[in-house]
């Protein structure tokens, strides 16, 4: 379930200066700016405040992007559906027009289309500190539409002016007690996986709104794109990511950049599905770009889940590869042999809810906090476990306590240190996972000389 919200949508023709504005207006930089038509493609939703209000801001693709749709007839439908879907379901519509440009044909059409719709609607004429614009505010005014400002979102000029307007057609409140309560514990997940695997269906079919952009080819999605919603009683963060490619089939400068804040946004995040096509299985092996991905996330400290998706388009039945799996993990990355992994169909919505809740529930765990009195009860019991005890350890665990979490980090004071060998660490490490329910998650152990 999405929560309810007071949304203010950014509407305009591609390349007008619609992601400037929302990394200005929200001050961030989620959106993805590059001097070419057409970069957005998805939704992206960040929470505004104004004067102590509270709305959504919305960024979107840009509207009547022929030379990019050219090809892709079907990039172009979709994006004309969403667009319409955006502007029915907005409370109010910032009309960004490119005041360097100037008015065009394309901007009388989405005037035409704003009209119909009956929404409130501010035209904010972008990059109006050239000196080409001031022709542009006097036609934009032909347009009929009661606020029209001038504004640059590259220098912030006309920011406050354009905020002061909007503020009037905030409801004082938006959000209700509990959604407040819910925004201040969100967990942010993270979508990510080679492209073409399936990750916006997922989306779209967890939110239950044909939110991104789904068609049968790769690269659709070029920006990380963020929804709120819902799942017993939490606020999830949902970020949708692009399609990550192995560094050597990066050609392209934009998809290059897309990457990069690819991984920057999975590594800001609390949890993460990792998810692979189902149907590569069929080769006897997991590509080894997956593989990489799932190692760079646990390196990263983040909660992991893998959801093989497709599974309905499988030749072999599912309960038939587990332990084909098991094994291939443990074999290519030992780190993967205990994190948690689910076959789901994003089409179908096959076992996707149940992918959510392995996935906070693995965040969950790399939150957890121990009791340091309980941490020092289980060293008691297993400095007397028979390995480290053996004649050849020569080294005594003498005090524990959690230093961190996500990922949990404890340190262990020790004395003998340099006598603590691999095979002693791990079997320290896979008993302290057992003792608290830590197995499906990465966690961090220090150890420490003991001082004298």
């Amino acid at each position: 379930m999405q929560l309810d919200k007071c949304k203010i949508a950014l509407i305009g023709r591609t390349n007008v200066g619609k992601s400037t504005l929302f990394n200005r207006l929200t001050g961030s930089r989620d959106a993805l700016v590059f001097n070419e038509p057409g970069v957005t493609r998805d939704v992206r939703e960040k929470a505004l405040e104004i004067n102590g209000k509270s709305a959504f801001l919305i960024d979107t693709p840009g509207m009547f992007d022929y030379a990019e749709c050219e090809d892709n007839p079907e990039l172009l439908e979709a994006i004309a559906t969403k667009l319409n879907k955006i502007v029915t379901q907005a409370s109010l519509i910032v009309f960004v027009i490119d005041g360097d440009v100037g008015l065009t044909p394309y901007d009388k059409e989405i005037s035409i289309l704003l009209r119909k719709n009956g929404k409130d609607v501010i035209v904010a004429i972008n990059k109006s500190d050239k000196k080409s614009a001031d022709a542009a505010f006097v036609d934009a005014m032909s347009l009929g539409f009661s606020n029209t400002i001038d504004i640059s979102a590259e220098h912030g000029l006309g920011i406050d002016e354009l905020c002061d307007i909007m503020d009037k057609y905030i409801p004082e409140k938006t959000l209700s007690d509990d959604q407040g309560q819910a925004e201040e514990n969100i967990v942010k997940l993270a979508i990510v996986g080679r492209p073409n695997v399936g990750k916006s269906t997922m989306v779209n079919k967890i939110i239950g709104e044909d939110r991104q952009l789904v068609a049968d080819f790769a690269g659709l999605t070029r920006e990380s794109a963020f929804v709120d919603f819902v799942l017993d009683g939490r606020t999830i963060r949902l970020i949708d990511t692009p399609g990550i490619r192995r560094k050597a089939r990066v050609h392209d400068v934009l998809e290059h950049i897309s990457v990069a804040n690819s991984r920057n946004f999975y590594r800001r995040a609390d949890s993460v599905i990792l998810v692979i096509d189902a149907t590569t299985l069929q080769s006897g092996q997991i590509e080894k770009q997956d593989l990489t991905l799932a190692s760079d996330i646990l390196k990263a400290g983040k909660a992991l889940v893998i959801a093989f998706n497709k599974c309905d388009k499988t030749l072999y039945k599912i309960n038939g590869v587990l332990k084909f799996l098991k094994h291939i993990f443990e074999k290519s990355l030992s780190q993967l042999k205990e994190v948690p992994f689910i076959f789901v169909s994003a089409q179908k919505g096959d076992n996707i809810t149940r992918m959510l809740e392995m996935a906070i529930s693995a965040y969950d765990k790399q939150a957890k906090r121990i009791k340091t009195s309980d941490l020092n009860n289980w060293l008691m019991s297993v400095n007397r476990s028979d390995i480290l005890q053996s004649g050849s350890a020569r080294f005594k665990l003498k005090y524990i306590t959690q230093v961190g979490s996500v990922p949990p980090t404890f340190l262990i004071f020790a004395t003998n240190k340099k006598n603590i060998r691999l095979d002693h660490e791990r079997f320290i490490l896979n008993n302290l996972k057992l003792s608290f329910d830590l197995v499906d998650i990465a966690i961090k152990i220090i150890f420490r000389e003991q001082k004298k």
